[in-house]
């Protein structure tokens, strides 16, 4: 199977009807509306970004121009055709020599079976992800390919010794969504001039092949400066091996009939140091300085915080001081979108996915859709402000929580000794995740006091029950009458100072005093 020639890519149209599987010839030279249409998220994130990664392979504009060109109408099939002559090699799932993100001879022990590589699918803390109870019996080659290539550029690795990807174990990836397949995957393909903007040395290794074609030479220590952006973006970190396939009359995973399934694989580990960190496109960055050191990691979920959490990671830069030793960086496609679009555009539409994990284990996985009105790209510190205002009300109850539940030695009163935390986190997040989206869909960033004071509004009514709520299991215990008391005045004097200034004093104060 070829994937720039076969058809692979698990579609249904926009206006209605059934799945089918196209080639990438009819999706980039055609004018049809499609969407991805696959049983896992995750795994329609990853043929999206494994449809970019090819498309930025094999047409990279040469400048915005062009690139703007490309989104707006479909690729001429003769520019198509001669566009991929030279990479026939590189995207055959079995061919003799260089199969796609796989190496051949692969020395293992066992067979490994497709379950493992399809993250999260199995375990006992997995459980909860999994569609069907056969869904990696067996996998298509179009599955199998989107499972190689999420395995080795989004999920944890194998553990036990197996590299991740360039990366980190589980990134964040944001994209820009667009109204149809075709001009999301073009939305985040760099032109030329911006790939030279992330990548100073890309004129230096603009020429180097994938890793399969490659290989990466056991114990190298690589720097990230010497690694080219086809490369790095088709980077395979495992010495993978898919065995030969077993006849069938359906994929397990997608159901579109097919002739045969891979159902094991081998692999094996092997050791290189990779240092510093490849600027990849499709993920925001953060850095730090620790005791003189910059130190630069990809964004990652950490915690059962909902993504928008993170969203001024996501769209805001912001450069290392002498105010601050935090910075970040938002994804390259994410920052070309600010000028790509620009004021043809009424909204922004941010793709965010990824994985929480422990080690190899899988938590949780993401995968959202943010939409942020009309004037986003110039007010990213209304962003900013409304972030802080979300995390501020949950902080605000998190402390009167805490005094209740430890007590306060300066008020001298006892705590109720039960972790009332967990519950109310959750259900904080819960509750206010609908609110923070539609005030980002929905603010009008040139005027937002208006839509900011509707919002802290409404997440100060969530405070205000869930403390009730969390506390009301202990009103009859007397030791804690003075302690309710102490708890209550701290969250109502810290949910007066995240009032809008608007909001405080005057003659349409409504903040309660203490």
């Amino acid at each position: 199977m070829n994937l720039l020639t076969d058809q692979w890519i698990p579609v249904r149209p926009l206006d209605g009807g059934g799945m089918e599987k196209i080639t990438l010839r009819r999706l980039l030279c055609e004018e049809g509306r499609w969407e991805l249409c696959l049983p896992r998220d995750d795994m329609e994130l990853a043929a999206l970004q494994l449809l970019i990664c090819i498309t930025q392979t094999i047409m990279t504009p040469k400048d915005e121009s062009e690139l703007r060109s490309r989104i707006v109408r479909p690729v001429l099939t003769e520019e198509f055709d001669e566009a991929v002559q030279p990479f026939g090699e590189w995207f055959q799932l079995d061919h003799p020599k260089y199969p796609f993100m796989q190496v051949r001879g692969v020395n293992a022990k066992e067979q490994t079976f497709m379950d493992k590589l399809m993250a999260g699918l199995t375990g006992a803390t997995n459980s909860c992800f999994v569609n069907q109870p056969d869904m990696a019996d067996g996998l298509c080659g179009g599955c199998a390919t989107i499972a190689l290539f999420n395995q080795a550029s989004c999920a944890p690795s194998f553990g036990g010794g197996f590299k991740g990807s360039l990366r980190g174990g589980s990134p964040i990836t944001t994209l820009v969504q667009g109204d149809h397949l075709r001009r999301t995957v073009w939305l985040n393909i760099l032109s030329n001039r911006e790939i030279l903007n992330i990548l100073p040395w890309h004129p230096e290794t603009s020429n180097q092949k994938p890793t399969w074609v490659d290989p990466i030479r056991a114990g190298k220590t690589i720097p990230a400066q010497q690694i080219g952006f086809i490369r790095g973006l088709l980077w395979q970190p495992a010495h993978i091996e898919l065995l030969p396939p077993a006849a069938a009359e359906s994929c397990p995973c997608c159901g579109c009939l097919t002739k045969e399934v891979f159902t094991s694989f081998h692999k094996s580990k092997f050791s290189y140091t990779i240092e510093g960190n490849f600027p990849h496109p499709h993920s925001p960055r953060i850095m730090t300085i620790k005791k003189g050191v910059l130190k630069e990691r990809f964004a990652s979920f950490t915690s059962s915080a909902p993504a928008w959490t993170q969203l001024a990671r996501f769209v805001v830069k912001q450069q290392l001081d002498v105010n601050s030793k935090v910075g970040q960086q938002p994804a390259a496609v994410v920052l070309q979108a600010r000028s790509i679009l620009g004021k043809n555009s009424s909204k922004l539409n941010l793709v965010v996915g990824g994985y929480r994990n422990n080690q190899a284990s899988v938590l949780e996985r993401r995968h959202e859709v943010f939409t942020l009105n009309h004037g986003w790209d110039k007010n990213t510190d209304v962003i900013k402000e409304l972030v802080s205002k979300g995390l501020g009300y949950w902080n605000a109850l998190s402390r009167a929580l805490s005094v209740f539940v430890n007590g306060s030695k300066a008020d001298k009163v006892k705590g109720a000794g039960i972790k009332i935390h967990q519950t109310a986190e959750v259900q904080y997040y819960r509750r206010s995740e609908p609110i923070i989206e539609d005030t980002l869909a929905r603010i009008d960033f040139a005027n937002p006091v208006p839509r900011l004071a509707d919002m802290c509004h409404s997440l100060r009514e969530i405070v205000e029950s869930l403390f009730e709520d969390s506390i009301r299991p202990y009103l009859n215990d007397p030791e804690l009458v003075r302690t309710r008391a102490v708890a209550r005045r701290k969250l109502i004097r810290n949910l007066s100072d995240l009032e809008p200034q608007t909001d405080k004093g005057g003659a349409n104060g409504t903040t309660e005093t203490p």
